[in-house]
């Protein structure tokens, strides 16, 4: 017992020499030495008590920062800053938390700048690692800011853009487990004195500023819950890693609380189009339809899918689409070949009389053109829209057919 306290002791001591001389240095500025010395400490910390400890990482953060002359080492630096203050913050004190705390949300501030210039960098190049990048930089504001949460919801967004799904799941599965919301109430006026917005903590606050012509135009903006978002995510994360089921366990949660939510419709139609599933996937765009009825691109699609099974259906959903979107090529090309298909039952026919030239003449005149002719301006105003070597070929092909001059050049 007795070696084992002089153990204890001599540890002690030695703790206390390494942060004491780390210490020394750090007031001289001699930020390397003062590292050394921390380092030398490190090993020992983790038995110390909370005060010693509270010293090793605010000498450890402070040299790290080194007045900010060192970017490279201001995550390091932050990190030592939280936990130094989660260590004040449970009892140790306060003798270092207003020293390090500007310092702290500086370091913060300038790691969220450079996540938001990866964010833009990103969307400008649709780069995965770019996104992946800013992700991890929102984190971290997040894991040294732990009540900044909107960060954390940034970080697991991006996560999915970058195509790093388990990880984006799983953030989104802590958000959902901190019940977190994103709903909020911004109240923002113009400054008058450099014209840049103010955001206020009250409406009491923001008017008073404004009666005091010290800001105008004055802003109430309602920011919307990102529950639904949070689940739509999450499915869409799941779909990535080709767990489709679980994806729409997921949808189908978010639609109890949002029956008639547009885009989580479209996203349980995306993933039964993902899963193959047509006929569900053409049951869900109905349905979104019935909710945004002019939406041309959701008519084109019910329309496209239905050709094979319900030809009347088809030909009305792309009308629709057309008439929503007079420039639709996609609509008018679909179409024309939707009246072609009316030439299957046509051709074995013809096939069948191959032989029996009178009657092989009479089906392709009373049959086969009058479908031919019909098809042509929906496909002319498609190639007209968008030209393609297919298209072209397509109706040269029919006006050899019909026995005309005309040619697609």
């Amino acid at each position: 017992v007795l070696s084992m306290s002089l153990f204890i002791g001599m540890t002690t001591f030695a703790q206390k020499n390494e942060v004491k001389a780390a210490e020394k240095a750090l007031k001289k500025k001699n930020y390397p030495a003062a590292l050394a010395a921390i380092k030398q400490a490190e090993s020992l910390i983790g038995n110390a008590d909370a005060k010693i400890k509270a010293k090793f990482y605010y000498v450890q953060g402070m040299a790290l920062y080194a007045d900010g002359k060192n970017a490279t080492n201001n995550e390091k630096a932050a990190d030592s800053f939280a936990t130094l203050l989660n260590l004040e913050k449970n009892g140790s004190g306060t003798k270092y938390t207003a020293k390090v705390g500007e310092i702290l949300n500086n370091i913060i501030f300038s790691i969220n700048d450079k996540a938001t210039q990866e964010f833009n960098n990103a969307t400008a190049s649709q780069d995965p690692e770019g996104y992946k990048r800013a992700a991890e930089g929102f984190y971290k504001v997040y894991q040294l800011s732990p009540s900044d949460t909107a960060t954390l919801y940034s970080s697991a967004y991006l996560l999915y853009y970058g195509k790093d799904y388990q990880k984006s799941l799983d953030r989104f599965k802590q958000l959902k487990d901190l019940n977190y919301s994103g709903a909020s109430t911004i109240y923002k006026a113009k400054s008058i004195i450099n014209g840049q917005d103010r955001i206020y903590n009250s409406k009491k606050e923001m008017d008073r500023e404004v009666k005091m012509k010290i800001a105008e135009n004055p802003e109430v903006v309602h920011v919307k819950s990102k529950r639904n978002s949070i689940v739509k995510f999450m499915a869409l994360d799941y779909v990535g890693l080709g767990q489709n089921e679980k994806a729409l366990e997921a949808i189908s949660e978010a639609r109890k609380a949002s029956p008639k939510d547009f885009d989580l419709i479209i996203n349980e139609a995306n993933i039964y189009f993902e899963m193959g599933d047509n006929a569900k996937y053409t049951e869900k765009i109905e349905e979104a339809i019935q909710i945004d009825p002019n939406n041309a691109e959701l008519h084109y699609n019910v329309g496209t899918l239905s050709m094979d099974i319900d030809a009347v259906k088809a030909k009305e959903h792309l009308l629709k689409a057309i008439e929503l979107k007079p420039d639709y090529s996609e609509a008018y090309g679909n179409l024309g070949n939707l009246i072609l298909k009316e030439l299957e039952p046509v051709q074995k026919e013809m096939d069948a009389n191959a032989m029996n030239f009178t009657k092989y003449d009479q089906i392709k005149e009373t049959k086969m053109f009058p479908i031919l002719k019909e098809c042509i301006p929906y496909l002319e105003k498609a190639y007209e829209l968008k030209p393609s070597d297919s298209a072209k070929k397509q109706l040269n092909s029919i006006y050899e057919n019909l026995d005309m001059e005309k040619r697609v050049e």
